[in-house]
């Protein structure tokens, strides 16, 4: 895992208006804007603060940027498992099961 210091492509964009709330609690702004991008381990969309001063991570096994959980599993020795390869390891089990279920074994 590598710590990058551009920005994510490919992400998103959220903006939060309550310019027509009356009850902002005391400290937020009526308006926040920020960029998003999809960690490809958790697929959790990570809100990018733009008062970071950390860099980002970028997973050298995949070779897409990670949240900060995700990165912490990896450098703890986890192994690079994304979304897409955790559903098609699910999907793969369900069929070993259901073909186990239906198979007919005689004496």
């Amino acid at each position: 895992m590598s710590l990058i210091k551009t920005q994510p492509s490919g992400g998103g964009y959220l903006l939060l208006d309550h310019r027509n709330c009356d009850d902002v609690p005391a400290g937020l702004p009526r308006i926040f804007e920020a960029d998003t991008y999809t960690c490809t381990h958790c697929s959790g969309v990570v809100v990018m603060n733009p008062a970071r001063t950390r860099e980002r991570y970028k997973c050298r096994g995949c070779s897409h940027h990670i949240c900060d959980s995700c990165a912490a599993q990896r450098v703890a020795g986890g192994p690079c498992r994304t979304v897409m390869q955790q559903a098609d390891e699910l999907m793969a089990a369900a069929e070993r099961q259901a073909r186990a279920e239906t198979s007919l074994i005689l004496p």
